[in-house]
């Protein structure tokens, strides 16, 4: 659920008081001038590419991630990367200053801006897992010493972060929404949504469709589908972008509607498979024995 500190106090708000606080922190403190956004680059290319969007009038954005090397056999064929994220390319792709993104992320200017008192609101999207985001301690440090006013926050996990923050908006990991990724090697990916988002938490494309409008920005996507269709046309000169518009998700079936939609050969299979099976093992429960044209009508349990 959003979080708002008011008094001292870090109370649960509805999204409408959450994003109204947002609105009031942003034009109290000067406007989207004064308004820098840090991103971790484990975001998608649907929440860049509205980000993009509503950025236009601000003073910028920074991407951020984690940098490690990693032990590997000297003469390895395919190393693993040091960076840590799987969507640095496709900020650069999207207009981000990403620089070359294969080494550590440079937050020179942002820090800069902080330390001299320039960054009246730091809003923070930290989507991947814990750590992910880089060092945030000089943020902490930031707010402890009153260089940084308002700290807003939206991720997925408990952080130092959300602990210091002003505003925490819950948004969604990558296994809770359908999302778009383009590798180091410039392949568009898609992940698809494995569960639920918990709670009140929103996908991060929607929650900044709706600051859109704190920020100077006409944002009206509907759906995530209509975010991608929109990149595809944006940046279909880009390879691997055009067919984001026609892009489906998988989605997990049961096994009787998997069966039901499989081809004549798989259902001969199970055919054959219960041919020897007694009658008993269907009857009233589990329907009729199965022929090659019949699947049971009920799950087994």
């Amino acid at each position: 659920q959003p979080h708002v500190r008011r008094s001292g106090s870090f109370d649960a708000v509805p999204w409408a008081d959450a994003l109204i606080a947002a609105n009031d922190a942003v034009t109290s403190s000067g406007g989207p001038a004064s308004t820098q956004f840090f991103v971790s680059a484990h975001a998608s290319l649907e929440e860049l590419f509205v980000l993009r969007a509503i950025t236009q009038a601000t003073g910028g954005v920074t991407l951020g991630w984690r940098y490690r090397e990693k032990p590997q056999p000297a003469n390895t064929r395919f190393r693993i990367p040091a960076v840590d994220a799987p969507n640095v390319r496709g900020a650069r792709d999207l207009g981000f200053d990403v620089g070359q993104g294969s080494g550590p992320a440079d937050l020179s200017r942002l820090k800069t801006a902080v330390d001299a008192g320039r960054v009246k609101v730091l809003y923070v999207i930290d989507s991947g897992p814990d750590g992910s985001l880089g060092e945030t301690e000089w943020i902490l440090e930031a707010r402890r010493d009153g260089r940084l006013k308002t700290l807003i926050v939206q991720g997925v996990l408990h952080t130092a972060l959300s602990d210091a923050a002003d505003i925490t908006l819950p948004g969604t990991s990558f296994v809770e929404k359908d999302a778009t990724y383009t590798n180091m090697t410039g392949h568009v990916q898609a992940a698809s949504r494995v569960i639920p988002p918990p709670g009140d938490a929103v996908e991060d494309w929607q929650i900044l469709s709706k600051l859109g409008v704190v920020f100077g920005a006409n944002v009206t996507f509907t759906s995530s589908d209509a975010v991608r269709d929109a990149i595809a046309h944006a940046f279909e000169a880009v390879p691997g972008y055009a067919g984001l518009s026609k892009l489906g998700f998988s989605r997990p079936v049961s096994a009787r509607q998997w069966l039901e939609a499989s081809n004549p050969s798989e259902r001969w299979k199970w055919d054959f498979m219960f041919q020897d099976l007694p009658p008993v093992k269907f009857g009233d429960d589990f329907g009729p024995l199965p022929r090659a044209d019949v699947i049971p009508l009920k799950e087994v349990k």
